[in-house]
């Protein structure tokens, strides 16, 4: 038995839809969307749910994330209900309740409480680091010696550790979920209709997330792959990218200085590979966040026509950490040492721990679900007899 909350539209009115009551359900949206199927109507069906109030049924759709708010059904709604919008707004609320803390509902529903805990984060971080600090080196910029190295790497691996152990359980928050409204068991999750688990997961994560096919092929209008370099799915890929080639210099960094053979000096040349390789990512990245930001400064698109303040949150977040990345890398090739680019270096750790602690409640976490809900889609698990539902007569 489904249970509706007619009240339930005023709630997420909050999280950003709004122009839910518009929609009277005609299904040019669905109709519109080239990544809807059978198996995944949306958004006619997520929008159906949110007017009755069936938050089970939200919170337990993978169609939720298969969106990838392209902005075409609310170009073409006849009420201008703005449907993208109400996804994302759904998307938004999904995050708040997947996680264990209710941390997303301030970014989400009280903007300014959520921008004044990014700040008391950056300056908590910021003035514990400093009273860390050690004496600054004047013949070179010696970062690790300002801040003592293993004070960075510990705090690092402490909240890598945090946000791993709240990322697994909002994964399986979300899997639970959408296994209760399927009626399926988590052994379904790893036996599909036409592809095994690997499969299912090598197109989720290679093909969809890091490729982009479903995107790149089926949203993108034509047009607009003419000018590649700032069509949807080239920025976000730019983004997501950047991000990751960031991730893996650090990684590597850390892996080389283990073993011993991490270069030395008090100059860092471009060429070698961990400082090549985050040069480069974060170009990429940078690239990608400052054209989001654009975008949505400039509402240049139905996608972009509205933006919750958690948007304008998590893209900041992001900005600053590329961009004083990259101030810092400036000061490595100066002479001298100067004083600001030690305290750029508090400021850059203070923003990325932030950014970090913060991924499982704001937008970022969207990478995590999409993911998952790519991963279930392809796999299609089938309930079986013991937990498909009896037959409703």
């Amino acid at each position: 038995m489904n249970r509706v909350d007619p009240t339930f539209v005023k709630e997420i009115k909050e999280y950003g839809a709004v122009g839910v009551d518009k929609c009277f359900n005609c299904g040019n949206c669905t109709a519109i969307c080239s990544l809807a199927s059978d198996d995944a109507q949306f958004p006619r069906r997520i929008i159906r749910m949110a007017q009755l109030g069936m938050t089970d049924q939200l919170l337990g759709s993978k169609e939720l994330w298969l969106c990838y708010n392209c902005g075409d059904c609310s170009e073409t709604c006849p009420q201008q209900a703005e449907p993208a919008n109400l996804m994302a707004a759904v998307r938004c609320y999904a995050v708040t309740h997947y996680a264990p803390l209710k941390i997303g509902t301030l970014f989400c529903r009280r903007p300014l409480i959520g921008g004044l805990i990014c700040i008391l984060m950056v300056l908590f971080f910021g003035l514990f680091m400093y009273s860390e600090r050690e004496t600054a080196a004047t013949h070179a910029l010696e970062l690790f010696g300002f801040i003592p190295y293993e004070f960075i790497h510990n705090a690092g691996l402490m909240a890598m550790i945090f946000i791993s152990l709240l990322s697994v359980i909002t994964i399986f928050t979300m899997m639970f979920r959408i296994a209760r409204i399927n009626h399926l068991s988590y052994k379904n999750f790893f036996t599909g209709d036409h592809m095994n688990w690997l499969q299912a997961f090598w197109d989720a994560v290679m093909v969809q997330s890091l490729w982009q096919k479903r995107y790149r092929d089926q949203c993108e209008v034509p047009e607009n792959r003419r000018v590649w370099y700032l069509s949807k799915w080239f920025v976000h890929a730019a983004t997501m990218w950047g991000f990751l080639g960031l991730l893996f210099a650090t990684a590597l960094n850390y892996l080389l200085d283990i073993i011993g053979i991490k270069a030395t000096g008090t100059f860092v040349p471009i060429l070698y590979p961990t400082r090549l390789i985050g040069t480069l990512s974060g170009l990429l990245f940078m690239y990608g966040v400052s054209v989001l930001l654009y975008k949505r400064w400039k509402s240049v698109d139905k996608a972009h026509s509205y933006s919750r303040p958690s948007d304008w949150i998590f893209l900041t977040l992001l900005w600053l950490s590329g961009v004083t990345g990259f101030i810092i890398e400036i000061a490595l090739y100066l002479p001298g040492a100067p004083m600001w680019g030690y305290w750029m270096f508090i400021f850059h750790v203070a923003v990325s721990i932030t950014l970090l602690l913060l991924l499982p409640f704001t937008k970022f976490a969207h990478a995590i679900y999409r993911i998952v809900a790519l991963y279930i889609h392809a796999l299609k698990p089938v309930a079986s007899q013991e937990t498909a539902p009896a037959s409703a007569d």
